[in-house]
C-alpha cells in the first residue's frame, strides 16, 4: 500500500445526506474529519447539486430538494471538515485505507474509526430491450434534469415501484416533460392503507404532503397512473420506440394475455434501489437481508455500529430509507464515533441524539404502514429471456449463464465460468440478476444465495493511480531497480 501520509480521528466515506451529516456531528463533537467522496460535488443522489461549470444565480427557481441539500452542504462551513471530492476508497486494510482522487497518485490515510455512508444506486432489472439506448435509470434521467437541466426523450414511460414511482414522474412534469404514463408495480392503496398512514401521520406531514403534492401535479397533467403493471420489454430499431408492459401478481410475476403496447422514445426505469455494500463487505461486516430495504442490510446496534470494531454504517448504504432517515442516522453515527473516542460523554452523546432517534422511530412507523405498497416481488428478477444480456459489461446472455447455474448455486463459481460480474462494474449492475436465476433454478429465496467475494480495488482507478513509487512490497520492483540489474538508466 501506498505510505501513510495522514492520520485522522474519523473518516466518512460519501458526501450524501448520511455522510454530511455524520461528519458535521462528528466535527462539532471534537473529531478531525476527512469526508471523501466520488462525486464532483457534495448532496450525494437526491441532493444533487449542478456540476463544475453550472452557476445558479436565482436558488429560489430550484427545487426545494436543491435548496435543502445546498443548506446541508453549507451546514458544514466552519466545522474544521477536511472535504475531498472526485475522490475513491479502493482499498481497505485494518484502519488504513486507499484514496485515489481523480487526477492523482493514491494516498493512504490512517483512520481510527469510519462512517461508512456510501448510499444505494437503482435496483437493475434486466428484461429484453433494456440496452436499447432511450433505456435509462430513474437516478440517470434525475442526473440529466437535475445537474444538466436536459430531458433526453419527447415521450417518456416511467416504470417502477415505490414512492419514487410518484414522486419522480411529477417532477419531470415539472421539468417540463411529456410522461405518457406512470407503471406501479405494486397494488393501489385501499382504506385499510390510508388508515395506517393516518396513524404514522404524526412527525410525518411533510411527507405525506408532498405524497399528496406529487399526485396532485399528475393528476394536473393527466399523467396515467397505472398499478400492477410491469415492464415486459422494450422495442425499437437502434432505440426505444415502443414498450411492453402487463399486469403482475402480488409477486410482481406477469399475467399472460395481459400485455399493451404504448409508444414512447425514453423508458425510465425505477424499481427502487439496492445499498452500495462493497466497503462494507470488504471490511468483513456481518449482513442481514430485506428486500425491501435494498436486499442484504448491513447489521448494526443502536448507534449504528456495526459487526467490525470502528466501523459505523448510516444512510441508505445501510438500508434504503429515504433522505430524511439518512440525515438522521448520519448524525446518530457522528455522535457514536465521537462517543466512542472518549471526546463526548455517554450522556451528552444520547442527549444529543435523543431528537433524531424520535424522528426515525416516526419515519420508520410510517414505512411500517406503507410497507404492504411497497414489497418488492421477487418476479423483478424474472422478466428476462435466453437472449437477454444480464452482464453488460462482458456482454453474457442468460443463455450463457444457463449452463454454470443449471451445475452450481455458487455465484463465484458462475462468476468464473462465465464472467458475469467480471467487468468494470464488478457486478453492481449484474449481480442481483444473476442471483435471482440462481434462486429461481434451485427453487430458493434469493436472500439466501450469497454474494460474490469482494476484491478490491473497490472502484475501477486508472493504473497509473496505483503503480507509482509509493507503492511497497517484497514481490514488487522499482523501475529504478529493473534498469539497475540491464545496467540502463530510467
Amino acid at each position: 500500500m501506498p505510505v501513510s501520509d495522514q492520520s485522522i480521528d474519523l473518516l466518512v466515506v460519501g458526501g450524501g445526506p448520511a455522510g454530511i451529516s455524520a461528519a458535521r456531528s462528528a466535527a462539532e463533537a471534537g473529531l478531525d474529519v476527512l469526508l471523501a467522496d466520488e462525486r464532483p460535488t457534495l448532496g450525494g443522489q437526491i441532493y444533487k447539486q449542478p456540476g463544475p461549470g453550472f452557476t445558479v444565480t436565482d436558488p429560489a427557481a430550484m427545487d426545494r430538494q436543491f435548496r435543502q441539500g445546498r443548506a446541508l452542504i453549507d451546514s458544514l462551513d466552519g466545522t474544521g471538515v477536511e472535504v475531498l471530492l472526485r475522490t475513491s476508497l479502493v482499498a481497505v486494510e485494518d484502519r488504513r485505507v486507499v484514496l485515489v482522487t481523480e487526477g492523482s497518485a493514491a494516498r493512504t490515510v490512517t483512520a481510527r474509526r469510519m462512517v461508512l455512508a456510501p448510499g444505494a444506486h437503482d435496483r437493475p432489472v434486466a428484461f429484453p430491450g433494456w440496452t436499447l439506448p432511450g433505456v435509462i435509470t430513474a437516478g440517470g434521467l434525475q442526473t440529466l434534469a437535475k445537474t444538466q437541466r436536459v430531458l433526453p426523450g419527447e415521450r417518456i414511460l416511467f416504470a417502477g415501484s415505490g414512492p419514487v414511482a410518484l414522486a419522480f414522474p411529477a417532477q419531470l412534469a415539472h421539468y417540463g416533460a411529456h410522461i405518457v404514463a406512470a407503471l406501479e408495480a405494486g397494488p393501489a392503496p385501499r382504506a385499510g392503507d390510508l388508515v395506517r398512514l393516518a396513524r404514522a401521520a404524526r412527525g410525518n406531514g411533510v411527507l405525506l404532503r408532498d405524497a399528496a403534492r406529487y399526485r396532485g401535479m399528475l393528476l394536473r397533467h393527466r399523467i396515467p397512473l397505472r398499478y400492477r403493471r410491469i415492464v415486459v420489454r422494450a422495442e425499437g430499431d437502434g432505440r426505444v420506440e415502443r414498450v411492453v408492459h402487463a399486469a403482475v401478481d402480488r409477486d410482481w410475476r406477469v399475467l399472460p394475455g395481459t400485455e399493451e403496447t404504448v409508444r414512447a422514445d425514453v423508458l425510465c426505469v425505477g424499481y427502487g434501489f439496492v445499498a452500495s455494500l462493497e466497503l462494507m463487505r470488504l471490511v468483513g461486516c456481518e449482513f442481514d437481508h430485506r428486500e425491501d430495504l435494498g436486499g442484504h442490510v448491513v447489521r448494526r446496534d443502536e448507534w449504528l455500529r456495526t459487526t467490525v470494531d470502528g466501523v459505523y454504517a448510516a444512510g441508505d448504504g445501510a438500508g434504503v430509507e429515504g433522505s430524511f432517515v439518512a440525515i438522521d442516522e448520519g448524525r446518530v453515527a457522528g455522535l457514536a464515533a465521537a462517543m466512542d473516542a472518549g471526546v463526548l460523554s455517554a450522556a451528552d452523546a444520547a442527549a444529543a441524539a435523543a431528537p433524531a432517534r424520535r424522528r426515525l422511530d416516526r419515519r420508520r412507523a410510517l414505512s411500517a404502514a406503507t410497507a404492504r405498497l411497497y414489497r418488492v416481488g421477487p418476479g423483478v428478477y424474472e422478466l428476462s429471456d435466453d437472449d437477454t444480456v444480464i452482464c453488460r459489461c462482458e456482454a453474457v446472455r442468460r443463455r450463457d449463464l444457463a449452463p454454470a447455474i443449471a451445475s452450481t448455486d455458487d455465484i463465484n463459481l458462475v462468476k468464473g465460468y462465465t464472467r458475469a460480474g467480471m467487468g468494470p462494474c464488478q457486478g453492481r449492475i449484474c449481480q442481483r440478476q444473476v442471483a435471482g436465476l440462481i434462486a429461481r433454478h434451485h427453487g430458493r429465496p434469493i436472500e439466501e444465495v450469497a454474494l460474490a467475494t469482494p476484491r478490491m480495488p473497490v472502484r475501477p482507478v486508472p493504473i497509473g493511480a496505483l503503480a507509482d513509487h509509493t507503492i511497497q512490497g517484497p514481490t514488487l520492483f522499482l523501475a529504478e531497480d529493473a534498469a539497475a540489474e540491464d545496467g540502463t538508466k530510467p
